[in-house]
């Protein structure tokens, strides 16, 4: 009975087996044998796609997405602020002159009065006045109607330094660079604010230096040019050398293109730490190029362009506009030949805007420009064939004139050599005869008086004091004995 129970208990066992072996087996949805599966989605259905789509996370399914900011999250929210164009996480500013742009720099200028877009212009409105400025709408109450007498603070010479003295320039600690050359070897001195010598240093790979200003790292730029002392095949090449604050070079370059003469006579540093560099260019002694270079923070040349009106064109001086485009001043004709003023405007890659050829009487050149107070600029130098003082006042936007003026009732000066605006009023100017001069907003001289020792370069400081400094002769291209003279009007 017992074996009994057990053959049952078998038989039992397999027939239970084999059924559960026919049965077939379900999908997701429970259906026998089904094609349903259970997808990314958790969808069962025999659809073999998925029933949803990933998130941005990568998530199936998911509500992550990416906002106008460009950020992938589940907050349905942008993760940055709109611009001032519309535009999410847009960097555009409105500036002080209500533009909205990625410039950040002011799509306008400040007025005198600190009036963004503004017209006032400040000045002498009295036509009677010894500086009475026309262009001015706005009385600040600076007439004069007697200039005063002009007193000399101090005057220093350098002679058991170098030999030559081409241009000077105030430094941020209120003391001054100098530029220039001792025995035909480049020379920069630093001094005080009393003109007291600070340091001095020669560059051996110059011959001499034309330009110098302070950098925005507190160091130094100069340039000028190079000629070797061994004949033939000697021709001056640019010369560029960046020192620290107290004159020691970092690098330096001596630079050209050709077989002919090249030399810088001025430069500016850009806002990104970069020079740029004008000049003379291939110069074989009947024909000439001028030149604008920009060259790196390093020394490494970024663009070249030239600029030719006729065979010989020269540059001498570049300023920069508040645009932030470049104004060229300097001369263009034939070489040995009459020359005309020659002004150029450029972009600030170089590209030419507008290029002027001015006539006036006899041979004419520009040896420095500044600014005017009604946004254009005037240029300095000779007229009558280096003989009489010249002046011109020109539009910036298209370099139409406004005024001109030879002094040719002068004697014999050789030019004016350098301006600078006179808070006053009008501007200072210096010419090759050491004559000091104060002129109206018209070019009229207002005051003029011989002060010895210096013509090249004049400044006036923010207490009013007049620096001059600098000897040389332009026209002769030969130096004098390195000078500073500070003075200033008493009434």
């Amino acid at each position: 009975m017992k074996d009994q129970k057990y053959f049952f208990l078998i038989i039992a066992i397999f027939l239970w087996t084999c059924a559960s072996q026919d049965e077939e087996p379900e999908d997701c949805a429970g259906v026998p044998d089904g094609m349903a599966v259970l997808d990314s989605c958790n969808v069962c259905d025999d659809n073999p796609e998925n029933d949803c789509i990933q998130d941005c996370l990568g998530i199936w399914g998911g509500s992550a997405s990416i906002d106008n900011c460009d950020v992938c999250d589940d907050d349905s929210t942008n993760d940055c602020d709109e611009d001032c164009a519309g535009v999410s996480g847009g960097s555009a500013v409105e500036d002080n002159c209500g533009v909205c742009d990625e410039d950040p720099t002011n799509d306008c200028t400040e007025d005198c009065l600190g009036v963004w877009g503004g017209d006032s212009v400040c000045g002498c409105t009295d036509p009677d006045a010894l500086n009475y400025n026309e262009h001015a709408n706005y009385d600040d109450e600076s007439c004069l109607y007697d200039a005063g007498e002009l007193s000399i603070h101090w005057v220093k010479t350098y002679e058991d330094i170098g030999d030559e003295s081409w241009c000077v320039r105030e430094v941020s600690d209120g003391g001054f660079i100098i530029a220039g050359a001792s025995n035909y070897t480049g020379l920069l001195i630093k001094t005080d604010s009393d003109g007291d010598v600070v340091w001095s240093q020669t560059y051996n790979n110059s011959t001499a230096l034309y330009s110098v200003r302070e950098t925005a790292d507190g160091g130094v730029f100069a340039v000028g040019f190079y000629e070797c002392d061994t004949l033939p095949g000697c021709y001056p090449d640019i010369y560029l050398v960046k020192t620290n604050s107290s004159g020691e070079i970092e690098w330096e370059l001596v630079d050209s293109g050709t077989d002919n003469n090249d030399w810088a006579r001025d430069f500016l540093e850009t806002s990104d730490g970069d020079f740029v560099v004008t000049g003379t260019w291939n110069d074989n002694g009947n024909n000439s190029k001028a030149m604008l270079r920009k060259y790196s923070s390093t020394g490494e040349l970024m663009w070249h362009e030239i600029y030719s009106s006729s065979a010989a064109n020269e540059i001498n001086e570049i300023l920069q506009t508040d645009e932030g485009d470049y104004i060229l001043g300097g001369y263009t004709g034939t070489q040995h030949g009459d020359y005309k003023a020659l002004l150029i405007k450029t972009d600030s890659d170089g590209q030419q805007i507008w290029k002027k050829n001015i006539q006036s009487v006899g041979s004419t050149e520009i040896y420095a420009i500044c600014k005017s107070p009604n946004g254009g600029y005037v240029g300095a130098g000779y007229c009558n064939s280096w003989r009489s003082n010249y002046l011109v006042e020109r539009n910036a936007s298209n370099g139409t004139g406004t005024w001109n003026d030879c002094h040719i009732v002068e004697p014999t000066v050789s030019g004016y050599y350098d301006i600078t605006p006179a808070s006053n009023g009008g501007y200072y100017v210096i010419d090759g005869s050491s004559n000091f001069k104060w002129v109206n907003s018209q070019g009229e001289i207002i005051f003029s008086q011989y002060i010895d020792h210096v013509n090249m370069s004049i400044m006036e400081l923010d207490n009013g004091d007049i620096v001059v400094g600098g000897y040389g002769f332009i026209d002769g291209n030969s130096g004098g004995t390195p000078a500073l003279m500070k003075m200033a009007f008493s009434n």
